[in-house]
């Protein structure tokens, strides 16, 4: 409502023209006019706050209208995705329970036609709606009452790919299964996703002038189907271009940062070059910041540009920890790393380890070879002392390795060591030194790293010794040891797991304990102690053997997010060589299992078959594969 103006009024004053004295106007006393403006300034400014956009509520007033109740609506005839995208639709599913009822009766109308256009989104072009309002404690709730009627159907999908893209077979491949088909309930959705599919590919693999010249959804609701037609030109596809690398400071040198790249420039575009260049750079240690940017609003030539800004590092780290486990006991480690010697990428780390049974020091010098990303050339060094039931022994060793790709995804080691060790087993005391070449292949493959519901990982290691070569004894050993994780409904996981291992000497006598096979502990059999299975010798004590079999099958059950429990079976044994054998060793138990956010952490509880007094706890952290 406008105010109404007294007819003795001033004129307002517009933009550019001088208001009218307001002495003319108003014929009051001196005194009176300056109380009478001041009051009329006063309750003008007040009243005008409520309307400037940034005038502030109270607080009580603002918490009382965000808690108003608002009207409830059933949409009734249809289900799930349908009734929502319904209610979604209706202006009158958000208002307040006040409304008006002249506004509700208005919205209760508009709400049929509304239910109407959101049932065509799924195809139902022939489909009703009625609205019904009852008020159910004192406030409104309304009932739409769909009638769907028949669906339309997809009768064809005309996808012509045109340019360099038809010729393309990640992006056709991509395209076999399109959101939508034919024989399909019509859903505009679908069709949507077929269109941002296409433009998605064509984008993520260097298509950068790609353009629909014809995208049309025809429907015939009298005949219920509709036919799509989608003709999109890809044009040419631009290849991978330029690297435009800084670095602040420089860390390592630009041909090193290339050789993390795994396309060179002018191979084909795809989105995954950025992103597996981003991993491999950011795991690379040698960075604390790394951004790739693909330039492909600014190419060049039919190139797309790549910047990459690098920020390194510290050089040196140093890290210390506590740990446990039942085959260790309490354990610490400490390393120290200098991540790049010199703008090479070289390395150098160090690692002290302690527990009740091991106490190790080692140190490796390690350079990156055709792909720093997996491949390095290494040389370490090293002394350990090992001091169990079974056997004692202290070994220095110095070695060589280098690590190369090889096809299908597997990683493979060849290294030479010259190993010298000093130890008592049984009844005898020996040192032995041993040069050692040998080869180890390794593939390692899960849905997730920390938890996976499918993977499997494998390592097959071949190694031996000569006296021709400098041995002191003659020896051949090669150890398979394989991980899988199959994931099972109602949140099972089954893992199972399998060592073998064989070798051969002259003289097993003077095989240090290193290269002889042990079974037992928290990745072994549960149930025994860690290595205090295999043959043993006349007086009972556990020697070792030639051959290695072990199997464990698990069954884990997640009961929360982050904790569930497990069943298991572990069997096998080390068994030849000069002792006498043990035989089938079997161990049975139960486990909690706890998914940390360092990785899952196992207690178990195991029971070896062969002894009805023994019931051992296994601790354990590390990863399933």
């Amino acid at each position: 409502m406008i105010p109404h103006r007294p007819r003795d009024s001033a004129p307002t004053a517009r933009p550019g023209h001088a208001a009218h004295p307001v002495a003319r106007v108003f014929h009051l006393p001196a005194a009176k006019t300056r109380w009478t403006i001041l009051l009329l300034l006063l309750s003008t400014t007040l009243a005008g706050c409520g309307y400037l956009p940034f005038g502030k509520k109270d607080a009580d007033e603002a918490a009382a209208q965000v808690e108003r109740p608002t009207i409830a609506v059933e949409v009734e005839g249809v289900k799930g995705a349908i009734a929502r995208n319904v209610r979604a639709h209706l202006s009158l599913a958000a208002k307040p329970c006040d409304t008006a009822p002249a506004y509700l009766r208005a919205l209760a109308a508009r709400a049929e036609d509304e239910a109407v256009e959101a049932m065509r989104a799924y195809g139902f072009y022939a489909s009703s709606a009625s609205v019904a309002v009852a008020a159910v404690d004192g406030c409104p709730r309304a009932t739409v009452t769909v009638e769907r009627g028949p669906r339309v159907e997809v009768g064809t999908v005309d996808l012509d790919i045109r340019g360099a893209a038809h010729d393309d077979a990640g992006f056709m491949a991509a395209l076999a299964t399109p959101p939508i088909a034919a024989g399909q309930g019509l859903n505009h959705q679908r069709y949507a996703d077929t269109k941002a599919l296409i433009e998605s590919l064509a984008l993520g693999r260097g298509y950068l002038e790609g353009h629909f010249v014809s995208n049309v959804l025809r429907v015939d609701p009298q005949a219920e189907r509709a036919d799509v037609t989608l003709v999109y030109d890809s044009g040419p596809r631009y290849a991978l271009g330029e690297l435009r690398i800084t670095q602040d400071p420089l860390a390592i040198d630009d041909e090193l940062v290339r050789r993390f790249l795994e396309y060179t420039p002018g191979a084909p575009y795809h989105a995954d070059v950025v992103t597996q260049l981003y991993s491999a750079l950011s795991a690379s240690e040698y960075f604390q910041s790394v951004e790739v940017r693909p330039l492909i609003s600014a190419p060049v030539d039919h190139t797309v540009p790549v910047e990459i800004a690098l920020t390194p590092r510290p050089q040196h780290k140093y890290t210390a920890g506590l740990g446990a486990s039942t085959d260790e006991g309490i354990r610490g480690r400490a390393t120290y790393s200098n991540r790049r010697l010199n703008t090479h990428g070289h390395r150098l780390n160090a690692e002290l380890r302690a527990s009740l049974i091991e106490q190790r020091l080692t140190t490796a010098y390690q350079v990156p070879l055709a792909h720093p990303a997996d491949e390095w050339l290494s040389v370490q060094a090293g002394v350990r002392r090992e001091d169990l039931d079974t056997y004692e022994t202290i070994e220095t060793q110095l070695g060589v390795s280098a690590t190369k790709r090889r096809p299908w995804g597997w990683m493979e080691t060849r290294f030479v060591n010259l190993n010298r060790q000093s130890f008592d087993i049984s009844a005898d005391s020996k040192t032995t030194t041993l040069i050692i070449p040998g080869l180890r292949w390794s593939k390692t493959t899960a849905d997730d790293p920390l938890y996976p519901t499918r993977g499997y990982a494998v390592d097959f290691e071949i190694r031996g010794a000569a006296e021709q070569l400098g041995s002191d004894v003659a020896f051949a050993r090669a150890m398979l040891s394989a991980h899988a994780v199959h994931g099972l409904p109602l949140g099972l996981r089954l893992l199972t797991r399998a060592d073998a291992g064989a070798s051969w000497t002259p003289d097993f006598r003077e095989l240090p304990p290193s290269e002889r096979f042990f079974a037992g502990g928290d990745t072994s059999i549960r149930g025994f102690q860690f290595e205090d299975l295999g043959p043993v010798d006349d007086q009972g004590e556990v020697i070792g053997g030639r051959y290695l079999a072990v199997g464990s099958v698990e069954l884990e059950k997640l009961v929360t997010d982050t904790w569930g429990v497990a069943g298991f079976v572990d069997a096998g044994n080390a068994f030849g060589g000069d002792g006498s054998a043990t035989g089938l060793k079997v161990g049975v138990g139960l486990g909690l299992r706890w998914r940390s956010p360092i990785g899952p952490a196992r207690i178990d509880l195991a029971h070896p078959l062969d002894d009805d007094t023994v019931v051992r706890l296994h601790l354990r952290i590390g990863p399933d594969l």
